[in-house]
């Protein structure tokens, strides 16, 4: 006679905290709405509990004897005796446990990790090899297969020794410290007291360096050339930037291919390959940028990267480094997503990797049990930590919002109501506000780096809140929002103008080139079209000229690049109308910028002589002298110079009305510019 089981009886289920709360991890009261979202002004919702998982009914007889482990038997690949099975508990360089939301296995030792959350791989845990014995078969087999992934990824080859591509010793010091002045204080991805160490150690010998420190000390001299302009590097070193850059980048190739950059689980190998990542946006399109990122976070996944090493039985101090390198990462993959017209997405950001903390390196040791104590005030992460404030911030309202339409969705949509983007956007600007700039003492160049960064995010927020694209069309948009996004474009440019001109923080150049706002530029040409207030516009014209005029030579050399061609094509039609619509308000004509003069040499944009057009613009403009250290009138000429090939008919695109479906699609085609011609 069968048995019925009745279920048990037991408390009804707990209702679990809001997805706000969740995410913020603080307590929640469960009310509709909690108290906590409803002082923020934010969206309460729960999600429905998963249901309870059925219980595996146990095998009976043979099934269940074939489902038992049989006893542990010798390895007879392994010389000595023979080896038992140990519980997790038992190993030493392995630390199984796991956070709530994890059940993955972290394998480490001798500065390598490997992390594994497939069940046949954790199920095995303690028969695997330590971390650097996995890491030693895998770096070895690719250095002996010619067809091998890391030779086609790279374009490398079977030389053994890179001892001659090295500089010379005096040389490998002049690089450290350009890394550590000019790119260093933006990314902290090493930790200097130790780095500087041991490249005084590698320097005494070239030949007994490690194959992963030689990856990094290559990827260090790349990205230290790339952050000077020809003269410094004439001046420094007596070659020519892209010879030597040339040098370092086939260097930087072989050295990653030679330390099994595909199979690493070394932090070491990720720390070099993202740096080298990160000196090749300056010769190389952005597609390629972005599927190599795609590599180095695989790499990362590899390693464990995502998940906080805290949560693993990390040292203090692996696990601060752990947390620099997964938000440089991060950033890198969102920023190459973005400039190769993809939507960034947010599945990095969900990992549960805490940030960095706010301490200086000094505050760091290997040997430091204890976590350092954390500043108030500005310290050498500042900058890092802005970018991190921000993409908490982006996941934070992406997550609440719930638009799928990327992780800018919420700020796009036009059913979100503007006063709620504008509540949003404020409570960024107040965090950035209180946590960074009451701190920034703007003489020292990466607080004001970080100034003007924090300056321009709220402006490029209220943008992408405000901008037309959200209307059926743009002339429906009444004048005084109009006028307030022709502002916010002012501002924005005039922030990357500064940044790009002022001495100050010249020596981060490198990295300001990588982020043009050419959607602010866009709306502005737009406007001008119809816009004749004399201090206003012509404000607005000589920071174009200004923004042209220091990508000139990147256009140039990208002729074929739709989005240049666009620019410039809009730059002389928005000229031409502005020009017209002064005249036919009998206004006289604002100085011919710079770059129109280039475009168009000659003649006045319409092709026809005025006595009204000054064809000069102002003597002393600081742009002039920072693009690639050369002066814009190398060229030719003013009067010689031939105008560029534009592509196309420059009728095939009308200043009104503003199909901003049309400019985004060519957002999403930009790529960065050739700047080494390859």
């Amino acid at each position: 006679m069968s048995q019925q089981t009745t279920p048990a009886v037991g408390n009804p289920p707990k209702t679990p905290s809001c997805v706000m709360c969740a995410n913020r991890k603080v307590k929640c009261d469960r009310k509709h709405p909690c108290s906590d979202c409803a002082k923020r002004g934010f969206e309460c919702v729960y999600q429905a509990p998963l249901p309870p998982r059925r219980r595996k009914r146990r095998p009976s007889g043979n099934a269940h004897a074939l489902a038992r482990p049989s006893p542990a038997r010798p390895d007879s690949s392994f010389s000595g005796p023979a080896r038992r099975v140990e519980s997790p508990a038992a190993v030493t360089d392995r630390t199984p446990a796991t956070s709530q939301a994890d059940s993955g296995v972290l394998i480490t030792g001798a500065g390598r990790s490997v992390y594994m959350d497939n069940n046949v791989w954790t199920s095995v845990r303690n028969e695997l090899p330590r971390a650097e014995e996995m890491s030693e078969v895998d770096s070895m087999s690719s250095l002996e297969d010619d067809q091998d992934e890391v030779y086609m990824l790279l374009d490398s080859s079977k030389k053994k020794s890179l001892t001659s591509l090295h500089p010379s010793p005096l040389h490998i010091f002049k690089l450290w410290q350009t890394f550590l002045q000019n790119v260093n204080p933006l990314i902290k991805l090493l930790h200097i007291p130790t780095a500087q160490q041991q490249i005084l150690e590698a320097t005494g010998d070239l030949t007994g360096i490690s194959k992963e420190f030689e990856a990094l000390m290559f990827s260090i001299y790349c990205l230290a050339v790339v952050s000077l302009n020809e003269k410094e590097v004439q001046d420094s070193f007596g070659e020519q930037k892209t010879i030597l850059l040339s040098r370092y980048r086939r260097g930087a190739q072989l050295a990653l291919a030679k330390a099994g950059v595909l199979r690493t689980s070394s932090m070491v190998v990720l720390q070099a390959f993202l740096l080298f990542l990160l000196a090749m946006r300056a010769f190389s399109d952005s597609e390629s940028i972005w599927s190599l990122c795609g590599v180095a976070v695989r790499m990362a996944h590899r390693i464990g990267l995502h998940r906080d090493g805290s949560q693993h039985g990390l040292s203090v101090f692996d696990t601060e480094m752990r947390r620099r390198l997964w938000l440089q990462l991060i950033i890198l993959d969102a920023t190459t997503a973005q400039s190769s017209g993809i939507t960034a997405q947010t599945s990095l950001m969900r990992a549960d990797v805490r940030r960095p903390s706010n301490v200086n390196d000094s505050d760091l040791d290997p040997c430091m049990t204890e976590g350092p104590r954390e500043h108030d005030g500005a310290t050498e992460m500042i900058f890092c930590l802005v970018r991190n404030e921000f993409g908490e911030w982006l996941e934070r309202w992406y997550t609440m919002s719930k638009y799928s339409n990327g992780i800018w969705g919420f700020l796009n949509s036009p059913s979100l109501m503007l006063a709620k983007k504008d509540e949003a956007i404020n409570e960024l600007s107040d965090a950035l506000e209180s946590k960074f700039l009451r701190h920034c003492d703007r003489s020292i160049p990466l607080h004001l780096m970080a100034s003007v960064v924090v300056q321009t995010i709220i402006c490029h927020m209220r943008l992408a809140a405000h901008h037309p694209r959200q209307y059926s069309n743009g002339e429906n948009v009444d004048q005084k929002e109009r006028d307030y996004m022709f502002s916010l474009c002012l501002q924005i440019v005039e922030n990357s103008v500064a940044a790009q001109t002022n001495t100050i923080i010249q020596r981060y150049a490198w990295h300001i080139e990588n982020h043009v706002p050419w959607d602010a530029c866009i709306h502005m040409l737009y406007e001008l079209g119809h816009r004749v207030n004399d201090k206003e516009t012509g404000r607005a014209w000589c920071l174009l000229d200004e923004i042209y005029r220091y990508h000139y030579w990147q256009m140039k050399n990208r002729p074929k690049n739709s989005l240049y061609i666009a620019m410039r094509r809009l730059l002389v039609k928005a000229w031409n109308a502005h020009t017209e619509e002064r005249i036919r308000q009998n206004k006289s004509m604002l100085p011919r910028p710079w770059i129109i003069t280039k475009l168009c040499p000659g003649t006045n944009t319409q092709g026809v002589s005025d006595s009204r057009v000054v064809s000069s613009s102002p003597p002393n403009s600081a742009a002039q002298e920072v693009v690639q250290g050369s002066e814009p009138t190398q060229d030719a000429p003013l009067g010689v110079t031939q105008a560029i090939d534009f592509g196309g008919d420059m009728e095939d695109l009308e200043l009104s009305p503003m199909d901003w479906g049309q400019w985004d699609d060519l957002l999403q085609q930009f790529t960065n510019s050739d700047a080494w011609g390859e």
